[in-house]
């Protein structure tokens, strides 16, 4: 007897047990479309055994082969794409506060929107706020990603995969809780903006935010609309990458103008969420008189990194700033010669330490008054962002660095809060040298100078 027609004749069984199975996965796992073909290979089972069962068919030994080759095929897909493409958990905050966030969104009537077509249009924005809370009981803990599969979808149509590919995602938990009390202090927390990179979005630096509210900052990340994958609005409106707004390099002209316009715009960006923060402090029913707004810290990748480095030039409320492969190149080398009149630390990847933005980061750092540069081993470009969420493959493809796929945010987190504790809370003089005791634990955190 062969194993199609073993399991055929016990099908009641086998089918009970298959739907059973199913149905503890969807209430206990959630349906996700990595367990399709494992549908796809109980619907037909089902078929087979009741076309079976009344006589309609009676596969023969080559058709059961078939059959049952098939079926494994089935399970094997389902199993590598499960492989494949994880729902993964976002790193646990090592801080000793609980973490609570809120979303909020703005509408600058002073500033022009460049990347659409209605000239009456003024820049919107979407940002979101982690803090220390003080209880997040009876508070639902907030998904990851909050626009849900808008911009999952998106992301999957700026890379080229399947729409639905990056759908799980969606599902995915933060570690912070939807509007939980703020945690009160003796004093108001220091504050510390993160700004994405180009084709970005505000909860690629979840796990920065989190760990930063878990040691006392209040962490707020910028949606750049146009620049970020999807920002959903609260009217219902979307605003979806505009990949005019950076053209191909083989432009010079095009590219030149664009992405000084670009980077130029991500620093107003954060100009203009530092203003409504000061109204926030002033009238906001959860944050109001929680936010120290004279001790400013910013984190920016790339695109946000070169942003953030062209307000800190324009903007003295900034008293920090980690830049993290930032891209200066589209900053003017004349305000780059002007140099920051506060701490900073550029961390750069093993794939960005060689090239032309070297040199405008040279620049800046030669005229900047405490100015350090890490350079972090066995990394790329992609590594100052989340993307270990997605898959194991991405280093194997050379899309993240050889390092383990979350050891270089652990590093990156841990030197975050160093470095925010170190300038925004005990004061330069009062700690050590926290470089030195982050590159003696960690062996790819080498500092230049």
């Amino acid at each position: 007897m062969s194993i199609l027609a073993a399991l055929l004749e016990k099908w009641k069984i086998v089918s009970l047990i298959l739907i059973l199975l199913i149905a503890a996965q969807m209430i206990f796992i959630k349906s996700r479309w990595q367990f399709y073909p494992i549908y796809v290979l109980t619907a037909l089972f089902l078929i087979i055994a009741l076309l079976n069962h009344n006589s309609v068919i009676e596969p023969g030994r080559p058709a059961s082969r078939w059959i049952l080759g098939f079926f494994i095929l089935l399970l094997v897909l389902s199993t590598l794409i499960l492989l494949i493409f994880p729902k993964e958990k976002i790193p646990m905050p090592t801080g000793e506060y609980e973490v609570g966030t809120r979303i909020y969104e703005l509408e600058d009537t002073e500033r022009e929107e460049y990347y659409t077509e209605d000239q009456a249009d003024h820049r919107r924005i979407k940002y979101q706020i982690w803090y220390p809370a003080e209880s997040t009981e009876g508070h639902k803990k907030a998904k990851w990603i909050s626009d849900g599969k808008t911009l999952t979808r998106q992301l999957a149509k700026s890379f080229h995969l399947p729409y639905f590919v990056l759908d799980h995602t969606a599902l995915i938990d933060s570690n912070s809780y939807l509007d939980a009390p703020v945690l009160p202090y003796k004093a108001e927390y220091p504050v510390v903006i993160l700004s994405h990179g180009w084709q970005g979005f505000r909860e690629l630096h979840t796990d920065f935010a989190e760990e930063l509210a878990s040691h006392g900052f209040i962490a707020v990340s910028i949606d750049h609309t146009y620049g970020s994958q999807a920002v959903t609005f609260a009217d219902g409106s979307k605003a979806f990458l505009k990949p005019s707004a950076l053209p191909s390099q083989a432009d010079r002209a095009r590219f030149g103008s664009s992405s000084e316009l670009l980077v130029r715009t991500y620093g107003e960006d954060v100009g203009s969420v530092l203003n409504d923060l000061e109204r926030k402090n002033e009238e906001d029913s959860l944050l109001g008189g929680k936010m120290d707004l004279s001790d400013i810290g910013l984190i920016g990748h790339s695109t946000g990194g070169g942003g953030s480095v062209y307000i800190s030039l324009k903007d003295s409320r900034i008293k920090a700033l980690m830049g993290l492969d930032a891209w200066l190149a589209p900053v003017e080398n004349a305000l780059l010669s002007q140099g920051l009149d506060m701490p900073s630390l550029f961390l750069r990847s093993e794939q960005w330490k060689i090239g032309p933005n070297n040199y405008s980061l040279d620049t800046l750092m030669k005229n900047s008054m405490d100015s350090k540069l890490v350079q972090m081993r066995r990394t790329t470009h992609i590594d100052f962002t989340m993307a270990y969420m997605y898959s194991p493959l991405t280093k194997y493809i050379g899309f993240t660095g050889n390092d383990d796929r979350r050891m270089s945010s652990e590093i990156q987190r841990a030197a975050a809060v160093a470095f925010f504790d170190h300038h925004l809370k005990s004061g330069a003089e009062e700690s050590g040298d926290y470089l030195e005791e982050i590159s003696e634990k960690y062996e790819d955190f080498v500092p230049v100078n």
